[in-house]
């Protein structure tokens, strides 16, 4: 694993991406390791595409990395995940929720609808090119049974942490317990141990 992990996640706006970004990044700080983060939005507050770059490691000079050089991407929506593939390097990994909000577009019958099979065909596809791994997890599912369906971001985290394990669990509970106090951030943490206990294997 290189000295510097560069996490790319996918999302609109409302599913919680730079929740996510931020407590990877308040972890990183807690367990002592230099993070930088930065993101890019698009009417973030509603169903806009979200794009957060988080780079973690013993030294991170700058927020950004450029296409090629995403070591994981973490989606929350689908059709957002097949956008940012070309983030992925060689041997990357994708952890992504099976969440497909269709365009607006679609809604008004100016575009086709697209579909969960198809649009996960793709991504493998593409991944596959660059020798990656593809983990698709039933966050949005697992997390309503929780009784918080917006806890769908720590779950997709958990898969992620068990698989990469560049940040200790104590420090995800200090975060997440620090940016969502009470029943948000008990139902967060559950759910990010959900997303951790999974015995997922990729798809492709």
């Amino acid at each position: 694993m290189s000295e510097v992990v560069n996490i790319l996640i996918a999302s609109v706006g409302g599913q919680g991406g730079l929740t996510l970004s931020r407590v990877i990044a308040l972890a990183a700080v807690a367990d002592g390791k230099s993070v930088r983060t930065g993101e890019t939005l698009g009417m973030a507050q509603r169903f806009g595409s979200v794009v957060s770059y988080v780079r973690v490691g013993k030294e991170v000079h700058a927020p950004m990395f450029g296409y090629g050089e995403a070591h994981a991407i973490l989606g929350l929506e689908l059709i957002e995940v097949s956008r940012n593939l070309h983030y992925l390097s060689n041997g990357a990994s994708l952890f992504t929720a099976d969440e497909l909000k269709p365009p607006i577009s679609s809604s008004l019958g100016i575009a086709d609808n697209p579909r969960k099979a198809d649009l996960i065909k793709e991504i493998c596809s593409k991944a596959r090119k660059v020798k990656g791994k593809v983990y698709v997890v039933s966050a949005k599912e697992l997390a309503a049974k929780l009784g918080n369906p917006r806890a769908m971001n720590m779950i997709v985290l958990g898969a992620f942490n068990r698989e990469f394990k560049i940040l200790s669990d104590s420090a995800i509970e200090k975060a997440i317990t620090q940016l969502l106090p009470g029943k948000k951030g008990e139902t967060s943490i559950k759910a990010y141990y959900v997303g951790k206990s999974l015995n997922i294997v990729p798809i492709c």
